[in-house]
């Protein structure tokens, strides 16, 4: 009998995500970090430790895929991968496998030697799931920093890397948690007149969707710009330094109209990319949203009368009482780097 413990490691630049299945790929447990790889990679390996503490006897097999590659820490990508994959071999127990961009998993030697094969893979993962799909032709993953446009049919060769993707309008880097506002845009109106946003990294998207109720952060770890946890009192804050104004500004409007209108400029971003994307697919559009932002997806697809399908309704892949609580599609992919290497082996 098969007793491994099978690990899916979903290594970003801003978080870590990690699924845990059995040996019939049921879920039993999922872990999530804030793990800021360009400031220093020490939690990373802290939360390496922490996770194996839990199975000490395990045999272990790692399926990792990384994004962190990316992060200015490093020079290049390469240069990311291959410190990542030294300290995954330094820090992990068991057999470790390394999902690469020919949809294989490769060992150390084979990454080492061609860490190309694994710059930002986690979305072809997606991409492969969604085959398996009849109702569905578009997974948008909207995640803390960036979305990800993966639809059926999508040519992986003309979106091999980031900047190709970011050409071809299948990778917007707009995240619900972590963009600047003054990314989004130069300014908002209020009572008639332009409120220029000030360029500093005072407020982000996770304020506005916080202000707004659109997430939960109670159960999430993120912080803001200034370190402090995602509460209304702190993103009110925020939210006022973004335009010159403390938090003793007495018309307590103001924040609300401001969210409301970055909100509407982020969603019609994403309509945008949407649009583009229709004109390649040539069956009727079905849209399906992971990642912390997805309601947000469902919300703008009911207002603009797209169909969207919940995968947990109709695709359900995940199904373990014991994790009710757990916001299993924010984990999707680390679980899709476990699911489809089953899937491969039965090939």
């Amino acid at each position: 009998m098969d007793d491994k413990i099978y690990f899916g490691w979903d290594i970003g630049g801003a978080n870590t995500k990690l699924a845990i299945c059995n040996s019939k790929c049921e879920v039993i447990g999922f872990y999530f970090e804030v793990i800021p790889i360009w400031e220093s990679t020490k939690p990373l390996e802290d939360f390496f430790h922490f996770v194996l503490n839990k199975f000490p006897s395990a045999n272990c097999l790692h399926l990792i895929t990384f994004t962190a590659e990316s992060c200015d820490n490093f020079s290049s990508r390469s240069e990311g991968i291959n410190y990542l994959i030294n300290l995954c071999e330094k820090n992990l127990s068991g057999k470790i496998k390394y999902y690469s961009n020919s949809n294989s998993y490769i060992d150390f030697y084979q990454a080492d030697k061609s860490p190309e094969q694994l710059y930002s893979t986690n979305w072809m993962l997606t991409l492969n799931y969604i085959k398996r799909l009849n109702n569905i032709n578009l997974i948008i993953d909207i995640g803390s920093t960036t979305t990800d446009f993966i639809y059926k049919g999508m040519n992986l060769d003309t979106n091999i890397d980031d900047f190709s993707r970011l050409k071809n309008k299948t990778l917007l880097y707009q995240g619900v948690v972590r963009t600047p506002l003054a990314m989004l845009a130069n300014k908002v109106t209020h009572n008639n007149q332009d409120l220029p946003i000030i360029k500093e990294v005072y407020a982000t998207t996770g304020d506005v969707f916080c202000m707004l109720d659109d997430i939960d952060f109670s159960k999430l770890p993120y912080v803001g710009s200034d370190n402090l946890p995602f509460s209304k009192e702190n993103s009110h804050r925020r939210v006022l330094r973004s335009f010159g104004l403390d938090e003793n500004y007495k018309d307590n409007s103001l924040v609300i109209s401001i969210s409301k209108q970055l909100k509407q400029i982020f969603l019609e971003n994403i309509l945008g990319y949407i649009s583009h994307i229709c004109k390649t697919i040539k069956s009727d559009l079905v849209i399906s949203s992971i990642g912390e932002g997805r309601k947000l997806i469902q919300e703008v697809c009911y207002e603009k009368k797209i169909k969207h399908e919940d995968l947990m309704k109709n695709n359900l892949i995940i199904d373990d009482e014991h994790l009710n609580n757990v916001d299993q599609f924010s984990h999707f992919t680390s679980f899709l780097v476990i699911l489809n290497y089953f899937e491969k082996n039965n090939e």
